[in-house]
C-alpha cells in the first residue's frame, strides 16, 4: 500500500489529511497550524524553502528530476489556494468585527473620523513573519483573519504628511498629531493627538489569493556573483488579499492635544495625508512595486454608517457630490523634491498633482509660465478649476474664462 501523496505535519489525531476537516477553518489557523506537508508514494519529499518545490530522494538528476519538481511545485501551490477561501465562520467574524469598529467609531462624534476604500492591487503584510515556506503572513490572533496593524497605519499616514511637508505639513504639526520621532530628554516624551485602529479587510469574492515574486539575480544579491540575464529565476509563493477588497480606516482625535489651528485642520490634513498614501505610498509590503494601493473617498461618518454600522459594502458608501469651483486668483507651487504642483487660495490648499495631471496642467501653462513656476517654484494669480468633495479639494486645470 503506498504512502499518501500528501500527509499531514500534524499529530495523527487531527485529521488534516482530510481538507473536510479543516473547510470551515480561518485561513490564518490553517497557514499558521495545519499546512499540510507531503510525502511522495515511494517516500520522498521535498523542502519547504521559499514557496520552491525541491525533491529530496529517489529522482535521478536530469529532466526527470525537473519533472517531479514542477509536479510538486504544482501540488505545493495546489495547498496554499485550499487556504484561501474563507468559510462562513471567517466571514461571519469579519463582519462582525468591521461592524463593530463602525458602529464604535460613532460614539466618538466630531472626534472620530473614518474613510473606506477599495484596493486596487494586492496587499500583503507580514511576509517576513516565520513560517515553513519562509513566506509569512500578518494574521489576527486568536481570529486567524488577515488584519493591518493599526501602527503600520499611523506610520504609513505619517510618511505621507511628510512627503507632503509644506506650510501647513510642518514638522511641529505632524508631531502634535503623531508624537515626535527622536526624543532627546525622557521629558521630552509625549504621545500624539491621533489614534489608528487596525484594519480588517474584507476579501474580495471572499478569498485570500496566492502572487508569485520571481527573483531573477539570487547570485549576484545573495552570493556577490557577477549579475547577468542567464540565471534561471525562482518563483516563490505567498499569500495576499486580492485586489477590489475593501479595506475600512479608523481614526480618534485627542483635539485637547492640539493647538486651536491643527483643531480646525486635522480632518483636512487627514484627508490629504490618506489620499497620497493611498495613491503613491502604499499600505502593507511591497509597496515599491505596487502592492497597497488603494482607491480613496472621503467618508462622512455621520452618514456612511447606518444604525448598528450595518453599511460595509465599499460601494455603499454615500459619497458626496462633487462640486466644481473657479480660483480666480489661485497660487500655484512647485515641489521640486516630489514634482507635484498644488493650488492655494483664501486659506485653502488643494491636493498635489504629478505625472500625467502635472504633464496636462504644464500644457495649458504654456512654456514661460511652466519654466517660471519650476524654477521660482510659485506662481501667482492664476485662475484654476478645483473639485471639492467633502473635505478634499482636488486642482482639475487652468480655468479659462
Amino acid at each position: 500500500m503506498g504512502v499518501p501523496q500528501r500527509i499531514a505535519a500534524t499529530p495523527a489525531y487531527v485529521a488534516s489529511h482530510n481538507r473536510e476537516a479543516f473547510k470551515d477553518a480561518a485561513p490564518g489557523h490553517q497557514f499558521l497550524g495545519y499546512l499540510r506537508n507531503w510525502q511522495g508514494h515511494d517516500g520522498d519529499v521535498f523542502a519547504l524553502y521559499k514557496g520552491k518545490a525541491r525533491v529530496i530522494g529517489h529522482p535521478p538528476a536530469g529532466q526527470a528530476r525537473r519533472d517531479a519538481n514542477a509536479q510538486l511545485k504544482g501540488e505545493f501551490d495546489g495547498v496554499l489556494n485550499e487556504i484561501c477561501d474563507l468559510g462562513p465562520s471567517a466571514k461571519a467574524q469579519i463582519s462582525a468585527l468591521r461592524s463593530r469598529q463602525a458602529a464604535r467609531i460613532a460614539d466618538f462624534g466630531p472626534n472620530g473620523y473614518r474613510i473606506s476604500t477599495i484596493s486596487t492591487a494586492p496587499f500583503a503584510t507580514g511576509l517576513g513573519n516565520e513560517h515553513p515556506i519562509e513566506n509569512g503572513f500578518a494574521f489576527l490572533a486568536p481570529y486567524g483573519l488577515p488584519y493591518l496593524a493599526g501602527s503600520g497605519v499611523k506610520g504609513i499616514v505619517r510618511r505621507a504628511m511628510q512627503e507632503l511637508r509644506d506650510d501647513r505639513f510642518t514638522n511641529e504639526a505632524i508631531d502634535a498629531l503623531f508624537g515626535p520621532e527622536k526624543v532627546d530628554k525622557p521629558a521630552d516624551a509625549q504621545r500624539g493627538a491621533l489614534d489608528f485602529w487596525d484594519v480588517f479587510p474584507s476579501p474580495a469574492n471572499g478569498r485570500l489569493v496566492v502572487e508569485i515574486m520571481t527573483p531573477h539575480y539570487s547570485g549576484y544579491y545573495q552570493k556577490g556573483d557577477t549579475p547577468h540575464d542567464a540565471g534561471s529565476p525562482n518563483p516563490v509563493s505567498f499569500l495576499a488579499v486580492p485586489a477590489k477588497s475593501a479595506f475600512d480606516f479608523h481614526v480618534v482625535c485627542q483635539p485637547g492635544r492640539l493647538s486651536p489651528t491643527l483643531q480646525a485642520q486635522w480632518r483636512d490634513l487627514l484627508d490629504e495625508a490618506f489620499r497620497h498614501a493611498c495613491a503613491w505610498v502604499g499600505f502593507g509590503a511591497k509597496t515599491s512595486v505596487g502592492y497597497g494601493a488603494m482607491a480613496f473617498k472621503v467618508a462622512d461618518s455621520a452618514q456612511s454608517i447606518e444604525p448598528g454600522g450595518s453599511r460595509l459594502d465599499i460601494g455603499a458608501t454615500p459619497e458626496r457630490a462633487a462640486d466644481t469651483l473657479i480660483w480666480a486668483t489661485a497660487t500655484l507651487t512647485f515641489n521640486k523634491g516630489t514634482g507635484e504642483v498644488k493650488a492655494s487660495f483664501e486659506g485653502k490648499s488643494t491636493a498635489g498633482i504629478k505625472g500625467q495631471a502635472a504633464t496636462q496642467l504644464q500644457s495649458s501653462l504654456g512654456d514661460e509660465r511652466w519654466n517660471k513656476l519650476k524654477t521660482k517654484q510659485v506662481l501667482r494669480d492664476v485662475a484654476v478649476v478645483v473639485e471639492k468633495q467633502g473635505n478634499s479639494l482636488t486642482l482639475r486645470g487652468l480655468h479659462i474664462g
